[in-house]
C-alpha cells in the first residue's frame, strides 16, 4: 500500500455544516489506510457565521463573505496546513482574491469539476445556488452549449431543496422535488448532471439509486484529488 506522505490538509466547512464533515468522511473512504497512522492529517474549521455566498454575492459583490473566508483561513493556516479545501462551490466565485490573501494553496474544486464536465460526451446541468448559476462558475469559455441550466421555475425548486438540506429536512423527502427537475433538464437533452452545491453533494447516493443518470460531484472530485496528492 502506498505510504502517505507529511502531510496535512485544511478544511474549511460550515456552508453548509454537513458538507465539510461529509468532505472528511470522503477523504477517509478514499484513503487507502490500513490502520489509523495510515490516514491523512486533516484540521477542520466549521466557521457556520460565513455570511449566505450567494445572498453576498448579490448585495456586495461577495466582499462580505470574502473577508469572512480569507479570516478563516488565517485560523487554519495557523495550524501549518500544506493545503486547503473551501467546502462550498459558490465561495469559489471569489477564489483568485482569496488565493492572493492567504500562502497556503487552495484546491480549485470548481476548476476539477469544470476539466469533468469537459471530458463529458454530451450536455452537462447544473444543479447548484442562484449564486453559482448567475456567476457561471461552471460556464466552459470553449464550449458555452454544453452547459444547461434550469429555468427560473425550476431553479426556485432547487434552491429549496439546498435550503431544505440546510435547514435538516429528512433527506428521503428531498428527492422527489429534485428529481422532477433533473427529468425536466433530461428531457432539454442533458446527460450528466452537476451537484453545484456541496448540500446537493450530501443528496448524492439517494440520487444514485434514484435516478438513471450520471451525477458529477465536485466535492467527491476533491476528496479523490486530496488523497492522490496525499499519496
Amino acid at each position: 500500500m502506498p505510504e502517505i506522505k507529511k502531510f496535512r490538509l485544511g478544511i474549511l466547512g460550515g456552508m453548509g455544516p454537513e458538507a465539510g464533515v461529509l468532505l472528511q468522511q470522503l477523504i477517509i473512504r478514499q484513503t487507502p489506510a490500513r490502520c489509523d497512522q495510515d490516514h491523512i492529517a486533516v484540521v477542520t474549521f466549521t466557521n457556520p457565521h460565513i455570511p449566505d455566498r450567494t445572498r453576498s454575492l448579490a448585495e456586495d459583490g461577495g466582499a462580505s463573505y470574502l473577508q469572512a473566508v480569507i479570516e478563516s483561513l488565517h485560523l487554519l493556516e495557523r495550524c501549518d496546513v500544506d493545503l486547503i479545501l473551501m467546502a462550498c462551490n459558490t465561495a469559489h466565485a471569489r477564489l483568485p482574491e482569496i488565493q492572493e490573501a492567504v500562502h497556503t494553496p487552495i484546491l480549485n474544486m470548481v476548476g476539477l469539476a469544470k476539466e469533468r464536465i469537459a471530458a463529458e460526451n454530451g450536455n452537462v446541468a447544473i444543479l447548484a445556488t442562484d449564486g453559482t448559476v448567475e456567476k457561471g462558475l461552471f460556464n466552459l469559455a470553449d464550449d458555452p452549449a454544453k452547459i444547461l441550466v434550469p429555468t427560473s421555475s425550476h431553479q426556485k425548486v432547487v434552491m429549496e431543496v439546498i435550503r431544505a438540506v440546510k435547514a435538516g429536512t429528512p433527506l428521503e423527502e428531498l428527492i422527489t422535488p429534485l428529481k422532477s427537475v433533473i427529468e425536466a433538464l433530461s428531457d432539454q437533452g442533458a446527460s450528466a448532471f452537476l451537484l453545484g452545491c456541496t448540500e446537493l453533494s450530501v443528496l448524492h447516493d439517494l440520487l444514485i439509486d434514484r435516478c438513471s443518470v450520471t451525477f458529477i460531484d465536485p466535492l467527491r472530485l476533491a476528496a479523490l484529488r486530496v488523497v492522490e496528492d496525499a499519496l
